[in-house]
C-alpha cells in the first residue's frame, strides 16, 4: 500500500480546491519536475501560475517540496506561485515532508503531495501520513522515463 496513490489525476490542472476539500485536505506540497512543469521548462507556465493562485483563493496552502538540486530554479517556482519551498528534499526520506508540514502549519492528516513518481513522491507521502496524488508525467520525453515507468507500473494506481 505504501507504494500505490490514494488518487490519480491526468494532470495538475484536475486537482481543484473542491476536489481537495472533499478529501479532506487543507495544505498541499507539491513536485515540480514531471508535476507541474518539464525538468527543461526554466519557470512555471502561465497556466500552472494560474491554477495555483486559484488554489490559494479556494484556501488551499501550496509548499514546493522538491528533490531538484537546483535552488534557484526552485526559488523561481515558489516565487511565482506564491509559496514557501523546498529544494533537494531528498524524497521519499520524511525530513523534508516533515519541515514542510511545519512551514504550512498543517497535520499529515489534512495534508497531500502532489507528485508524479512512485518511489519518491507517493512512497514519501504515504510514509509520511499525507494523501498521495499523483499526476501523469509531463516528463515522459526523458531517456530513462521507459524505464522507470517499467519498475512503477505494478503502483500507478490506487489501491486501498
Amino acid at each position: 500500500m505504501l507504494l500505490h496513490p490514494h488518487c490519480v489525476y491526468p494532470s495538475p490542472f484536475a486537482v481543484t480546491a473542491g476536489e481537495l476539500r472533499r478529501i479532506g485536505v487543507r495544505a498541499l506540497l507539491l513536485d515540480i519536475d514531471g508535476t507541474i512543469a518539464r525538468t527543461c521548462d526554466p519557470e512555471p507556465s502561465p497556466a500552472v501560475v494560474e491554477w495555483a493562485r486559484a488554489l490559494q483563493a479556494g484556501g488551499v496552502t501550496l509548499f514546493i517540496l522538491s528533490n531538484n538540486k537546483h535552488p534557484a530554479r526552485v526559488r523561481l517556482f515558489g516565487e511565482r506561485l506564491r509559496c514557501g519551498y523546498i529544494h533537494l528534499a531528498h524524497k521519499p526520506r520524511r525530513a523534508g515532508f516533515l519541515q514542510a508540514l511545519a512551514a504550512v502549519g498543517c497535520p499529515p492528516g489534512e495534508a497531500a503531495l502532489l507528485g508524479d513518481q512512485i518511489f519518491t513522491d507517493v512512497l514519501g507521502a504515504r510514509r509520511c501520513g499525507l494523501k498521495a496524488l499523483r499526476v501523469e508525467s509531463i516528463d515522459n520525453y526523458l531517456w530513462y522515463f521507459r524505464l522507470r515507468r517499467f519498475f512503477e507500473k505494478p503502483f500507478l494506481q490506487p489501491k486501498e
